[in-house]
This record gives structure tokens, sequence and C-alpha cells, in this order.
């Protein structure tokens, strides 16, 4: 038989072994909580962090797109710059948007070098650069080169200087073509008159700078002004195709020129000279003398009027010619031989200069000029 005393009494204390306690339960609980708080203020400050990191980035970003706009300041329309900014607002890291600057500042610089290279070449042929296919092609491979290398190469080979040259000859070739005896000639700050001959040999000496600068203009397109000066103020007549140099009163250089045509102006002529004689005769021990004088004069009136008159067959063309043919040349040899020079003869002379010098000629008093012919 059973004990059932035994077993009630087993029951009895296995129902004390079980027992909850308070006090442990409200550790636990305790503790959960707090592990629950620690946990929710660390992922608060995880995404606190997250937060200030994506705003971070988000500022790094426009720093770094308002850097592009400066990058791309003297080309604000480029495509490129779009690219670039676009490459940034889609960067998940500062390294990114670092890269994507790096990559922008080497493309403007390179394209900076391009322009530059560019403008060199164009500045090197200066207004003959239209006139080089040589050089436009060269400009358009620097234009579609894709690195430093690439343009370097391009200009270690090419031949800038001969291709000028070659343009530069052959403008001159023109302008001598048409075939006057004097050029008037301007190289740099030197301006002269020069044949043919001269300018094709001095060619070959002139730098290239100084052939970019050369202006050949033939004497038969230049101006021509007339002056009327004294003798005083020129000296011997000068003749045509005759290279002068005009000075003011001062002293100070005008221009050159070349004589177009010289005249001497007179509108009489007058000449007198006197003769006296005596004799003495003695006969049959008497003696007589005898004395005369005479005098003669000649003139010449109206010379303007005597040549007019030529003109309408009045006067024997050849005669009036034969007369008066040359007369400055003669006038220049009487004085020559005979030392006595005519200070009131005037001269008309009519003189090619070069364009720009018009106005300085034109604001000078006539009397104020001196003329220097330039010795053969």
């Amino acid at each position: 038989m059973v004990d059932t005393s035994k077993i009630k009494a087993l029951k009895e204390k296995s129902k004390k072994t079980i027992r909850p306690n308070p006090l442990k339960f409200v550790l636990v609980l305790l503790v959960v909580v707090i592990i629950g708080m620690l946990a929710f203020i660390v992922y608060n400050e995880i995404s606190i962090m997250h937060f200030q990191e994506k705003i971070k980035l988000e500022n790094q970003k426009k720093t770094a797109i308002e850097s592009i706009n400066q990058i791309f300041a003297k080309f604000p329309n480029d495509p490129q710059k779009l690219v670039y900014i676009n490459k940034i607002q889609m960067a998940d890291n500062v390294d990114d948007i670092n890269k994507v600057l790096e990559e922008a500042k080497s493309y403007i610089s390179f394209k900076n070098y391009k322009i530059e290279t560019i403008n060199q070449i164009k500045s090197i042929y200066g207004d003959y650069y239209s006139l080089s296919p040589y050089a436009q092609d060269l400009v358009h491979k620097i234009s579609l080169a894709e690195s430093p290398e690439e343009i370097k190469n391009l200009l270690k080979t090419a031949d800038i200087e001969r291709d000028l040259r070659n343009i530069i000859e052959k403008q001159i070739n023109y302008a001598l073509s048409s075939g006057d005896k004097y050029y008037y000639v301007e190289v740099g700050e030197k301006s002269q008159f020069m044949t043919r001959d001269e300018i094709i040999r001095y060619k070959n000496f002139w730098t290239l700078s100084e052939l970019k600068s050369l202006k050949i203009t033939p004497i038969s397109q230049l101006n021509k002004v007339a002056i009327e000066i004294s003798a005083k103020q020129c000296g011997k007549l000068p003749h045509k195709g005759d290279i002068v140099s005009i000075y003011s009163k001062d002293g100070s250089f005008i221009t050159y020129a070349i004589i177009d045509s010289s005249y001497v102006i007179i509108s009489s002529i007058s000449y007198s000279e006197s003769k006296s004689t005596s004799s003495n005769i003695n006969e049959l021990g008497d003696s007589y003398s005898s004395s005369s004088s005479s005098s003669i004069s000649y003139s010449l009136n109206n010379i303007p009027g005597i040549l007019h008159a030529t003109v309408i067959d009045k006067l024997d063309y050849n005669k009036i010619k034969e007369m008066f043919g040359e007369y400055g040349k003669k006038l220049n040899e009487i004085e020559d031989d005979t030392q006595i020079f005519d200070e009131n003869v005037n001269y008309f002379l009519i003189i090619s200069i070069p364009d720009d010098k018009i106005p300085d000629i034109i604001k000078l008093n006539s009397k104020d000029i001196t003329i220097v012919v330039k010795s053969k």
C-alpha cells in the first residue's frame, strides 16, 4: 500500500522549490531595459553620425560643384562641365569627389595648353595665317589631340618658319611683278625706296619677324603731292626718278620721296651788256683820238605764253624744244662752271610719297621744307 503521506510531502516540497523570486525578476527586467536603452542610444548615435556624414558629404558636393564652376570659368558652356557635375552628385564619398575634381583640373589644363599652342601658331603667322593651308591643318590636328605628348610631337615635326617664308616670298614676288623701277619698302620701324634687285637681295637677310612686317608698295601706287620751293631749299634741280629726303625747318626728318617730275618756274628772261671802244690816230705829227660805247640788252617776256603758243601750233615745236630743252639741267651746269648761283629761281616739284606722310607734308609751309637729293 502506497504511503500517501510521503507523496503529499514530496508535492509540497516541490511547490516550495519552483516558487518565483520577485527580486530576481526585477533585476532581469532592469537589465533588459538597460540593454534596450543602450541599444537605442547606440542606434540613435549611429543614425545621427550617418545623418551628419550625409550632410557633410552633401556640403562637400556643393563645394566641389562650386569648384567645378570656377575651374570652367573661362569655358562656362563646355559640355564636359555638366559631366563632372553629374559625377560629383553621384559620388558616395569624398575620395570619389576629389578624383572628379582632379579629372576636371587636368581636362582644363590640357584644354588651356591646346588653346595657348594654337594661339601661338596663329600669332607667328599673323595676317598670313589665312593664306596657309599648312598652318590651318596643323591647328586642326592640335585641336583633335588627346594628350600633351601628341601635341608636342606635332610641333616637333612642323616646319612653320619655312612655310611662312614661302608664303611671304610669294607676296614679295607678286608685289614686284608691277615692273616699277622703285618700290617703297617698310620693314619694322624703317622705310626706304628700293629697286627690285635690292629687295630680292635683302629678302634672304631679313629675319622672320622683319619679313612679317614687310610692306612693299610700287611707286606707281603712291599718291603724288606738288610743292613749290626755292633753289636755296634744294640746290640743283632734282630730276625724275631721283630719291630725295624731305626735312622740316627744324631739321627733323619727314619722309623719303621720289621725284615724279620737276620744273623751273620762269616768267621772263632778261639779259643786258655794255661795250666801249677807243682809238688813237697819229698822222703827220698830229694825234687824233676817238671813243665810243654801245650797250646790248635782251629780254624774253611771257615764256609761259610762248609755250602755250607752241601747243596750239603758232610756234614751231622743235625750235622751241631746242631752245628751252633741258633748261634746268643746263642751268645747273652753267652754275657749276661759273660758281654763280641764282637763288631767285623757284622749282615746282611733283613727288611720290607714302599715304601716311601726306598730312605731314601738307601741314608744312613750303618755305620751311629742305630737300636733300640722294647721291647716285
